[in-house]
């Protein structure tokens, strides 16, 4: 085979694999950012952090009424722990997907990818 086009196969090879290998660490990402309690399924985003954040400032911590992500309502006894859990869980899981997806960048060989 040609050169040039043994060049494009290669170079074809390693963007289709560091785009797989992408979209991996986040689908990963979005499933450690799913936090569970009392029953319910809560995905953790800035929004419910800043939902939850709101909701204290305005005084109500305990016994308050939150929808999870299958839209059925939930009694969260302790906001404030609720908060200091899913802040926890969100921050843990975006220092992990940073860390892959840095170390996806660096990575110049396709092998040195998969083993990620």
């Amino acid at each position: 085979m040609d050169e040039k086009i043994e060049k494009a196969f290669a170079v074809a090879n390693y963007m289709v694999t560091l785009s797989n290998q992408r979209r991996l660490i986040l689908e990963e990402f979005n499933q450690k950012i799913i936090y569970y309690t009392n029953g319910a399924t809560f995905k953790v985003t800035p929004e419910l952090i800043n939902f939850t954040k709101t909701t204290i400032e305005l005084g109500y911590e305990t016994d308050v009424p939150f929808i999870d992500a299958n839209s059925f309502p939930i009694i969260i006894t302790d906001v404030k722990e609720f908060l200091d859990n899913i802040v926890s869980v969100y921050f843990e899981a975006l220092n992990e997907y940073t860390n892959k997806f840095i170390g996806i960048k660096s990575k110049r060989k396709i092998a040195d990818i998969v083993d990620l």
